[in-house]
């Protein structure tokens, strides 16, 4: 998920800039050393009653935290949250890949998701937490954006997996039944077709940036039956399937014309939630929060005029790619036992449920995700239970800024036809294993 306004959203978050300076040069020799800091100190356990004080690095898509959540946290606790600083998420990898370098423990608890648990986590620079520090009614996709390779270097904050929003008035406009969603990937094409008339569009996505053009790519490898990597983290995307996807992908812009152009400017999820809160874009792909920004005082849309189903797919039913983030805790902190007490505090269902009620994520527990009052302040939570039973990825590995950038440019250059999807996707494959076997050693 991505975002960059006063309050942004998870994806325009996943916009990860390329790196630069100091931070490429740290990364770089983390990914080829052999130990990891504080290497003998085992996974952190939770034990006795921590006190002091902890510093908070996180992103700006939730406000929930410095409203009400730090307050509450330390009431309970008596623990002291001497800072909590919010910064753009484009910002922050180069931030914290820099005071990882430095050992520096300014940051207690910083903000992580799949992509940086891996890096991170694999660099030795966040605290491997034990399994009995977990809470039990955690849901899986939720502890996969903290964990990487059966290790858990954090606890999560929010669910996040990509729905289809359309807008029913426009559908009503066009003669098209509102109620209904599109079976299949033939289906949706037609009705974008329809929902496409004069400086309207069917259609509009957000791959204006690395992270937005790696997104795009991979829910149509996912819909085609494809992967990214084999068990081994081979990388397979340039087959059959991923080809497929790709293809299907740039004919939305150049065949069908149903792809409003901005889309390959558009950085990030928020800005795509405002576009189509303006009422001019019959359907999109995004995150949860798009139902608030679209039933929102000052949007076109309410409650009643939103739709909301499964992505349609192409070789399989369905398929999403997951955006949940969490908090981990610095490997250097000299107050872990305070910093996990954090983690798990935002993990308690009276949390989650202001982040369902507040925010428009998805919880990270159980019980919260089947509260009557979670599914009546959020309804596209009963679409998310739907896409449990269908295949949700995002392939968070310590190679993805790398990849980000250079399977960004193969995509952008096939969408504008400079090149074939095919000859792309290969050229992107070439670059994958290269870092794969830098990252992995092979």
């Amino acid at each position: 998920m991505d975002t960059s306004p006063t309050m942004s959203y998870p994806i325009s978050r996943r916009n990860l800039l390329q790196l630069g300076g100091l931070a490429a040069g740290t990364l770089a020799l983390a990914a080829c050393s052999t130990t990891s800091p504080q290497s003998s100190a085992g996974p952190l356990k939770t034990g006795g009653k921590p006190s002091g004080q902890i510093n908070i690095l996180d992103d700006n898509t939730n406000s929930v935290f410095k409203d009400s959540t730090i307050a509450a946290f330390e009431k309970q606790t008596g623990i002291k949250v001497a800072s909590y600083q919010q910064g753009n998420f484009n910002d922050l990898h180069d931030k914290m890949a820099t005071m990882f370098a430095a050992q520096d423990a300014s940051f207690d608890v910083v903000m992580t998701w799949a992509g940086w648990s891996a890096e991170f986590g694999q660099a030795g620079w966040l605290q491997e937490l034990d399994k009995t520090a977990v809470p039990s009614d955690l849901i899986q996709p939720a502890l996969d954006a903290v964990s990487w390779r059966g290790k858990i270097y954090g606890l999560p904050k929010f669910v996040s997996v990509q729905t289809m929003f359309w807008n029913k008035d426009i559908y009503k406009k066009n003669g098209i039944d509102p109620h209904v969603a599109p079976a299949n990937w033939d289906e949706f094409v037609k009705l974008a077709k329809k929902l496409t008339t004069g400086s309207q569009f069917g259609y509009a996505c957000d791959m204006g940036n690395p992270a937005g053009a790696y997104q795009n790519f991979l829910r149509m490898l996912l819909i085609c039956g494809g992967e990214m990597y084999d068990a081994d983290y081979n990388p397979i995307f340039a087959g059959e399937a991923g080809v497929e996807g790709l293809t299907k992908l740039v004919e939305l812009l150049q065949l069908h014309r149903v792809m409003d152009p901005a889309s390959l400017q558009i950085t990030n999820a928020s800005d795509l939630a405002d576009l189509f809160a303006r009422g001019t874009t019959g359907i999109v792909f995004n995150w949860p929060f798009q139902y608030a920004v679209a039933t929102a005082a000052t949007s076109k849309l309410t409650k009643d005029s939103l739709g909301n189903g499964l992505i349609p797919g192409i070789s399989v039913t369905s398929a999403s790619i997951d955006g949940s983030e969490g908090f981990a805790i610095n490997k250097y902190s000299k107050n872990k036992e305070a910093a996990l007490a954090w983690l798990q505090f935002v993990a308690t269902e009276t949390v989650q449920l202001q982040i369902v009620e507040k925010e428009g994520w998805f919880p990270v527990s159980k019980s919260v995700l089947e509260a009557p009052t979670a599914v009546a302040a959020l309804p596209v939570l009963t679409t998310y239970k739907e896409t449990t039973r269908y295949v949700t990825k995002r392939y968070g590995t310590p190679w993805g800024n790398e990849f980000d950038q250079a399977l960004s440019i193969q995509i952008i250059n096939a969408m504008n036809g400079k090149t074939s999807p095919k000859d792309a996707l290969a050229s992107a494959q070439t670059t994958a294993q290269g870092l794969v076997k830098k990252y992995l050693k092979k």
